[in-house]
């Protein structure tokens, strides 16, 4: 009698978790799909992101060398998926997540517009005065050589302010807003705050990012300029290069080359010193090859220029092995901080994962057993 008893509550506790089981999967459902460019070509390497109404991150999704992507647990309701990937235009599709189903939707991406002017000249009805000639454009003295991602990648905001001013219009066209190499600019700013003729400066501005849900503000490099006039309160400044269009407002900040340096060879990832990553680019939601991405560790920490990186997600559990996304390498540093390119990924790489760098195993000696194969794990999966 007793034994009947006790499978009668066995059997009803499995019943129970059954069907929790059950209600938890219906509240959920999935989405796939493949992702073509406008000639029917599938597209690999596509960063897919589904956010909510709130637009609050559910996944991200990779496009495998077929073009497929999909998301097999979202939750039932509204759900946006935005497509991203390098030299295409963005797109956003919203589509209804119905519970215990799997919907299909497929996404045709378009090459990006590439802006163009042409001036077209043409004979006035009664030919002017010809125009006194344009005075010939200031001499600008070469540039030491340098690596430009070390210039152009985002990094965090220093703790002072800078002392050099700020981009006050073109010195031809005032009603100007965006400016280019080449281009000659007013600074707000002359001796006063430390300009002189022959220097060098990098443009920079802040903007806002966001990520594991704290607020931050980013530094992006518009360019480099260099004084060619200076009085005591305003200086002319040539742009020797843009990383993308300066702006007017952009601060001025000193310019630090870096030479170009080889990256180091592979080494062993120290987990137990990895940095957090902390942002991409501006209106860079996700880190993919080739983007330059910013983590809170820097010189005070070790990490140096070439210093090569590996990136992870840290296991639920304690005892499992990290999940390597992607490998980078070091371009840039500061004090607390470093600018760092990925090199290859196999997967979207989130602000707040993980960047342990690589030591040789001649600077390593002390890694344990159990570290040694956490790499070995890693290397695999790459």
């Amino acid at each position: 009698m007793r034994s009947s008893s006790a499978r009668l509550v066995v059997a009803t506790l499995t019943l129970l978790s059954m069907c929790s089981t059950l209600t938890a999967q219906a509240a959920h459902g999935g989405v796939r799909g493949a992702v073509t460019d406008d000639s029917g070509g599938v597209l690999p390497g596509v960063v897919v992101v589904a956010t909510s109404r709130d637009e609050q991150v559910l996944g991200t999704a990779v496009t495998d060398e077929t073009g497929s992507y999909a998301f097999n647990a979202l939750p039932a309701g509204l759900v946006r998926l935005t497509f991203q990937l390098e030299g295409f235009a963005p797109t956003v599709d919203g589509l209804t997540i119905e519970a215990g189903t799997e919907s299909r939707l497929d996404e045709q991406l378009t090459v990006a517009p590439v802006a163009e002017t042409v001036i077209v000249y043409g004979r006035a009805p009664v030919d002017p005065p010809a125009p006194p000639p344009p005075p010939p454009p200031p001499a600008v003295i070469p540039v030491p050589a340098h690596d430009h991602e070390s210039i152009c990648g985002p990094a965090k905001p220093g703790a002072g302010a800078e002392p050099f001013g700020t981009i006050h219009s073109h010195r031809y066209e005032t009603d100007r807003d965006l400016y280019t190499k080449d281009d000659q600019l007013t600074l707000n700013g002359g001796t006063l705050n430390g300009l002189e003729v022959g220097q060098n400066l990098v443009v920079r501005r802040h903007y806002r990012v966001s990520g594991g849900g704290a607020a931050a503000t980013g530094e992006h490099t518009s360019g480099l300029v260099q004084v060619v006039a200076a009085d005591e309160r305003t200086s002319t400044a040539v742009v020797v290069y843009a990383c993308d269009e300066l702006r007017k407002g952009d601060f001025l900040a000193p310019f630090n080359p870096e030479p170009v340096r080889i990256p180091d060879p592979a080494g062993i990832p120290v987990f137990d010193d990895a940095a957090r990553i902390l942002f991409a680019d501006a209106g860079q939601m996700l880190g993919a090859p080739r983007r330059l991405m910013v983590i809170d560790q820097g010189r005070d920490a070790g990490i140096r220029v070439g210093q090569r990186l590996t990136l992870f997600r840290r296991p639920r559990r304690s005892a499992a092995t990290p999940a390597v996304v992607a490998e980078a390498v070091v371009v840039a540093i500061r004090a607390d901080s470093a600018t760092i390119r990925v090199e290859r990924a196999t997967d979207a790489i989130a602000f707040g994962e993980w960047a342990a760098p690589q030591r040789q195993p001649s600077r390593d000696r002390g890694l344990s057993p159990a570290d040694t194969a956490v790499e070995r794990k890693g290397r695999e999966g790459r």
